[in-house]
This record gives C-alpha cells, sequence and structure tokens, in this order.
C-alpha cells in the first residue's frame, strides 16, 4: 500500500503535465494555431511542454526544446540588463539619457526642467512615440545595422509630445535607444554583452539576443517556423528596433528569467541585481496616474495586469509569426509563459492565461469594495476624451476621430463609449478612483492637468477635448466623404453624358484624380505587407495619387467658379477640397507611408 502511495505521488506532477498538455492542444485546434512551447512556475517546481506543429509545411512536431521567438517580453530582458548595469553602479537610473549619448537630440520642449532620463525611457513616459512604418515594415535592415540610423536618418522621431514621466506611452523607439546606451556605457554590442553578461549567469544557456533565423546565413534547426493566419509560414528577418523585439530562447529558458525575477535577485548567494530594483518592476509610481492613487501601469519591463480575478504582472510580444506571453506572480512564486509560433488575428489568445491561471491555482483576492455614490464633482469629467500622447503621431488624426471616447454618468457609474470598442462601465471605489466590473482593484482615475479633465487606466491617458472641435473634425470628415461620393457620381454621370472631357467641364479634374486613387490598389496587394515601410513603387504611387489630390481639387474649384458649372459639382468639389486640406494639415495628405 505505501509503495502504492509513492507511486502516486511521484506521477502525480506529470499527471499535471498531461491535463494542461491537452487542453492546450484543445484549445489550439479551437483557434486555429501552428503550436506552442510552454513552462509554468510553481515555486521550485518547473514544468515545460509543447503541443502543435513546428512547420506546419514539413508537419513537424514542436518539441519543449525548440527555440521560440517573443517579440516585445525581449524588453523585459533588455529591462532586466539595465538593472544589472544600475546594480554594478555603471548606469544611473536618474541620469539624462544625452550624457551617454552626445550625438541623440531630442526635440524636447521641457528639456531644461524634465530631460529624458534612463528611467522614463524604461518605463515607456519619455514622451517619444512608438515608431514609423519604415522601422517596422522593412526588409532593408541587417543584424548588424548600427542602432543610430534609427534616429539619425529622421530626427523628428526624437520629437517628445508630452513632458517626461509624465504618463505613460509604448514606444518601441524608447528601448532602442537602450540598447544604445548599453552599447556606449559596455563598448560592445548590446547583443554580445548581454548574452555574456546578463544570460550566461542567469543560466540561459539556449537563449540569445543575436538574430538567428530558420533559413540562410544564420539557420538554428532548433527555431521552429512562424506562421500566419493563412498558414504560409514566415522566417524570422533581421529588424531596425531589435532591442525592442529581437530575442530567441525556450521555455526552460523563460522559466529560469520568470524564477529569478521573483528572487531576491543574488545568484549562488551574490547580489546579481537589487532586490530593491527588482520588486519595482511592474508596479509604477512615477506618472501623474500613479501620484494621483492609481497603482497600475508599466515599470522597468513589466505592466502590472489586473484580469481573470487575479493580480500579476506581464509582458506580452508578437513578431514575424509569433505571439508570446509571460505572467508573473511573484508573491506566491507561481510563473507561465507560453510562445504560439503564430501570429493569428482571429484567435483568442487570453483563452491560453485562463488555462494556465486555473492550472495553477493562483489566488485569486477579493475586489474592492463599490462606493453607492458617485463624486459630488463627477459633472465636470462628463464629456468626449482624446488619447494624448497618441502611440503614433502619424495617425493622430484617426486616433481623434475613432479612438475619442464619450465618459457619462450613470446611476452610480461612468459609462465609458467608444466607436471600436465595447461599451463599459467604471465603478467608484474612492476619492477619484475607480473600477472596471471584472476587476479586482483600481483600474482608472480621474484627476486634472492644467485645469484639463484627465482619465487614464495607467496605460492610456484620455484628455477632455472640446465637443465643438471634435463635431467639427467629424463634419469635416463625413462631407469629405460625401464630396468624393459626388465627385464619382458627377463624373460618371458625364461619361455617359459623353461631356467629361469638354473644355468647360470643371468636374474632370477632380473625378480623374479620385478614380486615380484605385491605381496604387493592386500595386499594394500584391506587394509584401513587409515592404510597407520602404521606398516601392506601390508606396510611390500612393503618394504622387494622394499627392495630386489636392491640386486638381483646387484647379476643379477655380474652374468650376470661372464657368459656371453645376451647383452640385462645386459643393463636391469644395467639401472634398476642406477635407483635404485639414489631412495636409495632419500630414496624411501626401501619404507618405515609408517616409
Amino acid at each position: 500500500m505505501t509503495k502504492i502511495f509513492f507511486i502516486i505521488v511521484a506521477l502525480f506532477p506529470l499527471l499535471g503535465i498531461a491535463q494542461i498538455d491537452n487542453q492546450l492542444l484543445d484549445a489550439i485546434k479551437e483557434e486555429r494555431l501552428s503550436g506552442a512551447v510552454w513552462a509554468v512556475v510553481n515555486q521550485d517546481t518547473v514544468e515545460t511542454g509543447a503541443v502543435g506543429l513546428k512547420n506546419i509545411d514539413s508537419k513537424e512536431t514542436l518539441k519543449k526544446e525548440d527555440k521560440v521567438l517573443v517579440g516585445s517580453i525581449t524588453k523585459t530582458l533588455i529591462a532586466t540588463g539595465v538593472l544589472r548595469l544600475v546594480t554594478q553602479k555603471k548606469l544611473e537610473l536618474s541620469t539624462p539619457v544625452h550624457r551617454y549619448l552626445s550625438n541623440i537630440n531630442f526635440e524636447n520642449l521641457w528639456e531644461d526642467s524634465s530631460p529624458i532620463t534612463i528611467q522614463h525611457l524604461l518605463n515607456h513616459t519619455s514622451g517619444i512615440e512608438d515608431s514609423r512604418f519604415w522601422q517596422v515594415f522593412s526588409t532593408k535592415a541587417k543584424p548588424d545595422t548600427p542602432l543610430e540610423n534609427l534616429f539619425t536618418r529622421n530626427p523628428s522621431v526624437l520629437k517628445v509630445r508630452t513632458e517626461p514621466g509624465s504618463c505613460f506611452s509604448y514606444s518601441n523607439l524608447g528601448y532602442s535607444l537602450l540598447g544604445l546606451v548599453i552599447e556606449k556605457v559596455t563598448g560592445q554590442p548590446y547583443e554580445s554583452y548581454l548574452d555574456e553578461h546578463l544570460l550566461k549567469p542567469l543560466g540561459m544557456a539556449n537563449s540569445t539576443f543575436q538574430f538567428v533565423s530558420q533559413e540562410g546565413k544564420y539557420k538554428d534547426e532548433s527555431l521552429a517556423m512562424g506562421h500566419f493566419d493563412n498558414q504560409n509560414t514566415q522566417a524570422n528577418l533581421p529588424m531596425f528596433l531589435r532591442p525592442a523585439g529581437q530575442f530567441v530562447t525556450t521555455a526552460n529558458d523563460m522559466a529560469i528569467l520568470a524564477k529569478f525575477l521573483m528572487s531576491d535577485g543574488a545568484i549562488s548567494s551574490n547580489v546579481f541585481i537589487d532586490e530593491t530594483l527588482l520588486r519595482q518592476m511592474g508596479k509604477p509610481d512615477s506618472t501623474e496616474a500613479n501620484k494621483n492613487g492609481l497603482t497600475t501601469g508599466y515599470q522597468y519591463g513589466l505592466s502590472y495586469r489586473d484580469r481573470y480575478g487575479v493580480v500579476g504582472y506581464f509582458h506580452r510580444g508578437n513578431t514575424l509569426g509569433y505571439r508570446a506571453t509571460l505572467y508573473l506572480f511573484p508573491e506566491e512564486r507561481k510563473a507561465f509563459f507560453i510562445s504560439f509560433n503564430m501570429d493569428s488575428e482571429n484567435a483568442d489568445y487570453e483563452k491560453f492565461n485562463r488555462l494556465f491561471i486555473a492550472h495553477l491555482k493562483v489566488n485569486k483576492p477579493p475586489k474592492r469594495t463599490v462606493l453607492s455614490k458617485l463624486p459630488k464633482n463627477i459633472e465636470e469629467y462628463e464629456g468626449f476624451y482624446k488619447i494624448n500622447p497618441v502611440q503614433f503621431s502619424k495617425f493622430g488624426y484617426l486616433d481623434l476621430l475613432f479612438n475619442s471616447i464619450r465618459v457619462q454618468t450613470e446611476s452610480n457609474s461612468l459609462k465609458i463609449k467608444s466607436l471600436q470598442k465595447e461599451t463599459y462601465s467604471l465603478l467608484p471605489i474612492t476619492g477619484n478612483l475607480f473600477k472596471r466590473k471584472d476587476r479586482i482593484k483600481p483600474s482608472h482615475v480621474l484627476y486634472k492637468n492644467d485645469k484639463n479633465a484627465i482619465i487614464s487606466d495607467g496605460l492610456l491617458t484620455y484628455e477632455k477635448v472640446n465637443p465643438i472641435y471634435l463635431g467639427l473634425l467629424w463634419l469635416s470628415f463625413v462631407l469629405g466623404l460625401l464630396g468624393i461620393f459626388l465627385i464619382i457620381a458627377r463624373g460618371v454621370y458625364a461619361i455617359f453624358k459623353k461631356r467629361l472631357f469638354n473644355s468647360n467641364q470643371a468636374i474632370k479634374l477632380p473625378f480623374l484624380s479620385s478614380v486615380a486613387l484605385v491605381i496604387p490598389i493592386p500595386f499594394l496587394l500584391s506587394q509584401p505587407f513587409l515592404k510597407l515601410g520602404e521606398l516601392t513603387l506601390a508606396n510611390i504611387l500612393l503618394t504622387v495619387f494622394t499627392g495630386l489630390l489636392p491640386l486638381s481639387m483646387t484647379v476643379g474649384l477655380i474652374k468650376s467658379f470661372k464657368v459656371g458649372t453645376s451647383r452640385i459639382d462645386q459643393i463636391g468639389v469644395l467639401a472634398t477640397f476642406q477635407w483635404l486640406v485639414v489631412l495636409m494639415v495632419w500630414g496624411l495628405i501626401p501619404f507618405r507611408i515609408w517616409s
């Protein structure tokens, strides 16, 4: 009987692994994904596994020892490397970046009082934008392309849009700057330095910051193939923003990382990273939202995460053909990592997080008590809000139109409505703190900055906007679309009546330039999406034909008044022209996606 008992005890962990493997395999099939490798840390126990295929074309099975890509989880590793340098006193978090990078000049209105520091880059609070298309969608990057090229090719990427430290705005450029800082401080390529001085001491022997691929000169047979929704395979390619997303690893190595991040920061009883710094990862305290009482946000390479009835620390990532998640619960010394070798727009990746949280039996703390009444001054916060700052400067106009929100009071809650996301409610907790119904702790804070009403969840900050201004932009947008419709309709009518090419036909140029916008479409569709940021024929055509629009409308408008053309033609051209002026002001006409 005793022997049977010990056999059951010995086999129990294996039964647990088999159970989660079966659940993951079922979920992989349901979501039509290719495969995934995973690791679970439960105090001192580590489980790893793999499900699905390594390569859909070859039908090779994915093994738990296979290497994978993790995308933006690379930032967690970069942040850990920076904290190591801080512990060694080779870097200081509060030191302005220009002390290390004298050739990098930020366009910072707050330079005298708030220069960009290492901490700002780590926390995505520098105020610089995320990235440009040419930095992300390009096949021209080389494994050793100098990081300086990211900032010297077009210095406008260094424009600081909000006071450094004031609010979070995700920036791949910021972490690329950190890679450059590491190089300047150590005198080595950041990949070589971190491989030797971070990964090796941690024992992550099967990981590297160096570029590897599934084919070609840098081929690694153990690297799983990437995939997209259409089941097409995608080999790894070099990237310009490599400190922000280039890292190859295994499930077991990520378990080693997770255990270290939840430790006291020592290796073999020697301090490797100051424990105080480790404990600050994922616990933001510096932004305006934090100073107004909110504990959510991002710090030192991890996000505070309140989902599924549990609270933890988190980073996700995606890169060519991959998506990955790292989740930590330091107080319980539990964690999980999963990397899928398919980047799908349709799959429910959150399903896998719920499976692991259930498997780990993560503690579910009680939810904060909700107040029965809203604050007395809540009317001051009702109205329309815009994201400030936006993640991508080029698309600020589109964010303003389609990602603005409306805040309304309803019974004892705030209703948050937007065009692109589902409506949700915020419940009052205490003072200016609110939480979504499915959250454990406060998820939003309301406060005022320079007399502007602000609402923030720690990761997105919304600033109150004049509804008249927003309404006028929407009116311009609607009139512009209506104008183009009228121009095309009148042009088709003129063709039918054989009048389009008459010398006194004012609608001719506006019609032809509007119709010509379809010319770049087949070129864009046939062009690999990875070339979206390059100077290709498709992108040149798009720039040329969008650039001709204002000119043709101007000529058509002048001619319409000279020859006394139809009032409908005048209205169509005028309505389109005003919208094009707005788009030009916002930098969207001509549309230079490669610039």
